[in-house]
């Protein structure tokens, strides 16, 4: 600011809006990603044994397995150096002051439900709701398991173990609303929960 005016920062604001040809918020969806699977995740030490240990994977998990397989090549231990020293390893088999919740939906292209099933089985007070969703994860997918996540994280207070939501959309199965207006005005159980804020407004307006 010069004497209290902001005229001449707007100036320079506009004069880089002018010079490229896009204006958006920075994306951080790869910086977070990477924090959290390399920081979780036990990874081998060095990054040329991804494409032999991604091609183990795409055999386990046709179609699936390679493209999810690259998805940590970054966190070989030699390079991706950050460790979590708050980062519990186990054992997972001993049984917690309170209930704790384990979510999973039949569909998910990342994180099996079998996975959440073999995890519910090891913990002694766990409990695991099911949902018949598609996609990565059930939040948000529906009523039934949005409400009952929130109310664990609010209150902590778990549903039953083995409780089954089923009120998520499937796909190829109901017709395809004629706009957006028509969508809102047919919500029902199965209309997605708003639960994802808006995209941000950029700062450079």
């Amino acid at each position: 600011m010069e004497g209290g005016s902001t005229a001449a920062l707007l100036d320079r604001v506009d004069a880089v809006k002018a010079s490229r040809a896009y204006d958006f918020p920075y994306d951080n969806g790869l910086d977070a990603g990477s924090t959290v699977i390399c920081t979780d995740g036990k990874h081998p030490a060095r990054a040329e044994s991804w494409p032999a240990a991604v091609d183990r994977r795409d055999r386990e998990a046709p179609y699936f397995g390679r493209s999810w397989g690259w998805i940590d090549s970054q966190c070989a231990n030699q390079t991706w150096t950050v460790r979590d020293k708050n980062a519990y390893t186990g054992p997972f088999t001993k049984r917690t002051a309170d209930p704790f919740l384990i979510v999973g939906n039949y569909w998910d292209p990342a994180t099996s439900y079998q996975g959440a099933v073999s995890s519910d089985r090891l913990a002694p007070n766990a409990r695991l709701l099911s949902s018949n969703n598609w996609g990565h994860t059930a939040y948000g997918s529906g009523v039934c398991a949005t409400t009952a996540i929130d109310t664990y994280l609010l209150t902590g207070r778990a549903p039953k173990d083995g409780t089954t939501c089923t009120d998520a959309a499937q796909p190829f199965t109901e017709p395809l609303p004629s706009s957006p207006a028509a969508a809102t005005k047919a919500a029902t159980g199965k209309q997605r929960p708003p639960v994802v804020s808006p995209r941000p407004i950029s700062i450079l307006g």
